[in-house]
């Protein structure tokens, strides 16, 4: 357990609850409500205590029954203010005492908030009443509580409260109870952030011997120890006598003379609330991360999940349809007339790579043929569902849904490393909450996305090289008929032309399917833009955002827990 000391603890303990007020506002949401309540209350108790008086400091007198706080308390004030009983216990209501006078209504808003009635709120003080323990004490607020270990609820809840507000706690035992196992469990072992603000008075000590007075005292600056309050002041007195008095006044002094008590309570206040929130918002990983500076998705986990992306979009089976497509179209727009007359004298025959044959075939043929004289662009979908279906209105290509998952719960378990379970918690809900949105997107962009899918430009003269060349080999073929023309001759130049024809549909063809593969690259490109895009918007961009939040968050942690 770390245990920040006096005043490197108390420096800066505005900022530090600055920084608290941030980081609730900062993990609303994120961390579970409960666990924020403790901060929220001792922001609400700073508010209050630094709207009160900041020359005086409340000082309680906690104790079990029968310990002599009631005679504490008077041998501190001087004058019997607080009622004594040797029997039984008549501390039934706490008892103040205000030490100036003339300053009783500005101490007034802080012994209300501790419960004490109005007519039990005294001064120390007169006119004719000026010493030299008054003037040290200057500031001082005691007051008298009821005995922790009643038998009356109301009195265990009120000295609870006190000792939850109170500037300086002191509390008061006796050589019988100073190890009663109830009051170390339920308030020093509580308490262990606060020994600052804490005196222990071992009362009584006129019924010891003298050898058994440092004896004894040795023994309970064990148990508080153990505690886990080191070097809390452990003080022995004798209210009757009037033994040790001097000492703790001298204590009480130090605190109400520095004004910083009511700091010093605030800072312990926080201190342990900042002991309960570490394990919800540091871990091995994110002290490494805030260390490095990172606030972001890792390279490797943005490129894992883009390959992932791709694939649910289907992008290389995109690339190949487009391909196909563009293919058809090309090698339709280039291709030699003998393979639409082939077309015609044997319907069923293949239109080449890329062609189906039957009326689908043909049909596909003559919608490629339409589409050389078509609109310059086709969107991405349309292209994919006419080279994956004959129909006039195929099916929609949307995004591989379980593929998605996959992508977003990996993503998840790169993002969410670093998070304490809470807020790792709440991410993971975040992204994998985002999965109808992203595919719909992607689904958008695969609809959205246009590609250049007009034949190409060399048709024309490709077209014209067709026609020369079959042209001449039906001159020629003529002139085999042609009186006194060689016959060989004419036959070898119809050949050659024929011949010329079919190279240029071979060469022509091939062309046309390398661009159509260079514009399913193309697609691929134009398609990986647009679901860098998604992923930034939907994704990384969110995640990024988490991540700052909490590395904003663990900054203010920091502050609240340093200083």
């Amino acid at each position: 357990m770390r245990v920040i000391r006096g005043s490197q603890r108390t420096l800066g303990v505005g900022a530090r609850l600055d920084a608290l007020a941030r980081l609730v506002a900062t993990a609303e949401d994120r961390l579970p409500q409960p666990a924020l309540d403790p901060a929220r209350e001792v922001l609400r108790r700073a508010a209050a205590r630094f709207g009160m008086s900041a020359e005086h400091t409340v000082v309680i007198l906690g104790g079990a029954t029968g310990v002599g706080k009631s005679s504490l308390f008077n041998a501190l004030v001087g004058i019997g203010l607080s009622p004594v009983a040797v029997r039984r216990p008549t501390t039934t209501q706490a008892i103040a005492c205000v030490w100036e006078a003339d300053r009783l209504a500005e101490a007034r808003p802080l012994l209300d908030r501790l419960g004490v009635e109005s007519r039990r709120q005294l001064t120390r003080d007169s006119a004719l009443d000026r010493t030299a323990v008054r003037d040290a004490l200057a500031g001082l607020v005691l007051v008298d509580l009821p005995d922790h270990d009643s038998a009356v609820r109301e009195h265990q809840i009120e000295v609870d409260q006190a000792v939850s507000l109170a500037d300086v706690v002191v509390w008061v035992t006796d050589p019988q109870k100073y190890a009663d196992a109830s009051w170390h469990d339920r308030y020093l072992k509580a308490l262990a952030h606060h020994a600052d603000i804490m005196l222990i008075v071992l009362n009584q000590t006129d019924r010891l011997p003298p050898e058994a007075v440092a004896e004894c005292t040795a023994d309970l600056v064990r148990l508080v120890e153990d505690d886990g309050l080191t070097g809390i002041p452990v003080i022995p007195v004798s209210a009757r006598t009037r033994e040790g008095l001097d000492e703790l006044r001298r204590r009480l002094t130090e605190r109400v003379s520095g004004r910083r008590a009511a700091a010093d309570r605030l800072a312990a206040d926080v201190d342990r609330v900042a002991e309960r929130l570490a394990p919800m918002l540091v871990t091995t990983e994110s002290s490494a991360q805030q260390d490095d500076g990172e606030a972001a998705v890792s390279d490797e986990a943005r490129a894992e999940a883009m390959d992932g992306l791709r694939a649910a979009a289907g992008v290389s089976s995109l690339a190949d349809a487009v391909s196909e497509r563009i293919a058809v179209r090309g090698q339709a727009a280039v291709s030699t007339p003998l393979r639409f007359l082939r077309e015609l004298v044997d319907p069923g025959t293949s239109a080449g790579p890329g062609g189906s044959g039957g009326a689908g075939g043909s049909g596909r043929a003559t919608a490629d043929r339409r589409g050389t004289d078509g609109a310059s662009g086709a969107s991405l979908r349309d292209l994919v569902r006419a080279a994956t279906d004959s129909a006039d209105a195929p099916a929609p290509v949307p995004v591989d849904r379980a593929a998605l998952e996959t992508v977003l719960s990996r993503l998840s378990d790169a993002a969410t490393a670093p998070l304490p379970p809470d807020w790792s918690r709440a991410l993971r809900n975040q992204i994998t909450g985002s999965r109808r949105k992203v595919a719909d997107r992607i689904d958008a962009a695969l609809a959205a996305s246009e590609i250049d899918a007009r034949p190409p430009s060399r048709r024309l003269l490709v077209q014209t090289g067709h026609i020369a060349l079959l042209t001449l080999t039906a001159l020629w073929v003529v002139f085999c008929f042609v009186p006194g023309f060689p016959e060989a001759l004419a036959i070898a130049l119809a050949a050659l032309s024929l011949l010329g024809s079919i190279a240029l549909d071979i060469t022509a063809r091939r062309k046309a399917r390398q661009s159509a593969l260079a514009a399913g690259q193309v697609a691929v490109g134009q398609l990986s833009v647009e679901l860098a895009a998604v992923a930034q918007d939907e994704l990384f961009g969110p995640i990024g955002e988490e991540l700052s939040r909490y590395r904003s968050a663990l900054a203010d942690f920091k502050t609240v827990r340093d200083g």
